[in-house]
């Protein structure tokens, strides 16, 4: 109980905190093949990691040198499946009571600009989707949950349980744009 209203307080805050940030209409047509650097933040929650086909997508589609990507500092395997990508981990502590990421992680995410920030956590983590919104992405890719429309402006709507059919799923869409 404590924790959903620390959770329910953070989302209202992340709410309230990007309430001028707005998005313009634009086509997604092109948007992610033509994009220059990509973050992408791996599932921060213990899960089935993401399938090959996924990570192979961002590999082949955006090379390892333009990919940031976020990860918790458990996932030990991030490090070799991209080693020439930039890779930011955070910690339990890098979150706030409220779950936000803290004022370090974010000042490494906004050091660099980005024309697409894709979460790939299946549940909505708040941390998560507040790194994409605060990326200041064009373009914040993420899964249909309740509280995600205010974080991502392309959700990919997720039916079944199987997590490497999901991540399957995403990169068959993702090639679409």
């Amino acid at each position: 109980m404590h924790n959903a209203f620390r959770r329910s307080l953070g989302l209202n805050l992340a709410r309230w905190q990007f309430r001028k940030k707005h998005d313009s209409v634009m086509s997604f047509t092109s948007s992610l093949s033509s994009g220059q650097r990509v973050l992408v933040v791996l599932p921060l929650s213990p899960s089935e990691p993401p399938s090959g086909a996924i990570l192979e997508l961002f590999r082949t589609r955006y090379g390892e040198e333009r990919l940031t990507l976020v990860a918790d500092t458990a996932d030990t395997r991030v490090g070799t499946l991209f080693p020439h990508s930039e890779i930011i981990r955070i910690s339990g502590e890098e979150v706030t009571r409220l779950f936000h990421p803290t004022a370090e992680v974010l000042k490494r995410i906004t050091s660099r600009s980005y024309d697409a920030a894709i979460d790939l956590n299946l549940d909505f983590l708040l941390p998560s989707g507040y790194i994409c919104k605060a990326s200041n992405a064009r373009v914040r890719v993420g899964f249909t949950r309740p509280g995600a429309d205010h974080f991502y402006n392309f959700q990919i709507r997720i039916e079944g349980s199987h997590n490497t059919t999901l991540y399957d799923r995403l990169a068959a869409c993702l090639k679409m744009f």
